[in-house]
């Protein structure tokens, strides 16, 4: 069953911590005058090297990080569930449907991005394609486990002596019933394309260097990590709240019990 106070609370701090995202957001020009100030009141996290401010770049990198994630989270979903579906079929569909699952689950996240930015630009298109094709099987997998045990189930062999088309009981009945599997699979890809984004980030192949990010700064501050450690500590301190944020939500929808 769910934890709902689990749930709630774990929900709760993900959401503050986008709220306290939007409202520090901002974009912060450089300033060599201002080049590695510490923290102060003008700047909580300090500046960077080139004096820009540490908690605007941030906060603004988190939000595109998020952003970027929703949309390859939802994408995927919608993907997988499709391809979970056409694998149900019966003949090459289904067989055919199973060689892409396998193909895609076959291939590196990050080994394709950097693939795809040696033969393209780096880029938001680079990491949303990237980061999507790996995760498209996961919520194949799970949906189609769930679709082979409630197609069998009483309410659906119903549904189909009254009738109804193929289409119809899949969004009345099926999907319904398997919402919370694919909800918890979700998450656990959300979390992970964030990660994976910071990753791609820090190696030059993600967000574009212009655009702050995670991982960007985490690349920026790795050479000045014994002179000023804040610069690097502290973005990595925000990727592991949100990282625990969506792990604790992941964690409080336990279906097993």
């Amino acid at each position: 069953m769910v934890d709902k106070r689990k749930l709630i609370a774990s929900s709760a701090f993900f959401f503050s911590l986008l709220l306290f995202f939007f409202l520090t957001a901002g974009i912060s020009e450089v300033d060599m005058d201002s080049s590695l100030f510490p923290p102060s009141l003008s700047h909580p996290f300090g500046t960077d090297i080139y004096g820009r401010d540490v908690l605007s770049r941030l906060s603004f990198g988190s939000l595109i990080s998020i952003a970027l994630s929703s949309l390859i989270t939802v994408t995927t979903t919608i993907v997988g569930l499709l391809i979970a579906f056409l694998m149900d079929r019966k003949g090459i569909v289904s067989s055919l449907s199973f060689l892409v699952s396998n193909t895609m689950k076959s291939l590196n996240p990050i080994i394709l991005a950097l693939f795809l930015s040696s033969v393209f630009r780096p880029g938001f298109m680079v990491i949303f394609i990237s980061i999507s094709i790996s995760h498209i099987p996961d919520i194949a997998r799970t949906a189609y486990s769930r679709i082979t045990i409630i197609k069998k189930e009483e309410f659906v062999l119903y549904a189909k002596a009254e009738g109804m088309g193929d289409l119809e009981i899949a969004v009345r009945h099926i999907i319904p019933q398997m919402r919370k599997e694919v909800l918890t699979q979700s998450i656990s890809i959300f979390s992970s394309s964030i990660l994976t984004e910071s990753a791609l980030s820090f190696l030059g192949a993600g967000i574009p260097v212009l655009l702050p990010s995670i991982g960007g700064m985490l690349s920026e501050g790795r050479p000045l990590l014994l002179s000023h450690p804040s610069l690097v500590l502290i973005p990595s301190a925000v990727l592991f709240l949100i990282s625990l944020a969506l792990h604790l939500m992941h964690d409080a929808l336990d279906f097993d019990s």
